[in-house]
């Protein structure tokens, strides 16, 4: 444990008992910024269990569509149509802040569906299976914006963490030691001097 080294004097007994002050006072607010964090987190965490499961019941039934148009259509020219698909959504990226943080909050907005064209057409399949892939699409990205948001809460959760550990650790346990030892020291010297005034004061009336 580092030692300081201040001289034991009054100066030195206020400015560690300031610096302890707010030290105490930083450790209690990053001891509530860590509990809402941890609690933001589960939170979070419980969100994308509900997220999970939507996902692979989207899949299950996008998988089951695509099965049916490729009976309808054949393997060749189902995966021909898809790669002439256009692009047909947005991504949208919004910026919410969090107990100091950055945290991009981003949702996929569709937009309308071109009419088909070439020369492979369509069948009532592939439309159904095309619809299953946009929301199959679309609950892909809630899923991975919640764990990019989990992911920097656990982040911003290890360095509050750390800041805690080092202030229980590493600040205040020498502080309050040093605050003690000038204590004692100031407390001692003035009894000292109370002593050496009474003997001078004895030695006086003596005389």
């Amino acid at each position: 444990m580092a030692k300081i080294d201040l001289p034991p004097t009054k100066s030195s007994l206020r400015k560690i008992k300031e610096d302890l002050v707010f030290a105490y006072e930083g450790h209690d607010l990053l001891n509530q910024k860590r509990e809402i964090l941890a609690i933001e987190i589960v939170r979070k965490i419980g969100g994308i269990r509900n997220i999970e499961r939507t996902f692979r019941d989207d899949l299950n039934n996008l998988y089951g569509a695509y099965k049916d148009a490729a009976l309808d259509m054949g393997s060749h020219g189902l995966a021909l149509k898809g790669c002439a698909e256009k692009k047909a959504y947005d991504i949208k990226i919004q910026i919410a802040r969090f107990m100091g943080l950055r945290l991009p909050r981003i949702t996929l907005v569709f937009t309308p569906l071109e009419p088909s064209d070439g020369i492979i057409g369509t069948t009532a399949a592939y439309d159904t299976a095309r619809d299953k892939s946009r929301k199959a699409l679309k609950t892909l990205v809630e899923y991975a914006a919640v764990t990019k948001e989990i992911i920097m809460l656990s982040r911003e959760l290890k360095k509050v963490q750390r800041r805690v550990n080092a202030l229980e650790k590493v600040f205040i346990p020498p502080h309050e030691e040093a605050k003690k030892y000038i204590t004692d020291r100031i407390e001692e010297m003035e009894r000292e001097e109370v002593f050496v005034k009474k003997l001078i004061r004895q030695r006086a009336a003596g005389e």
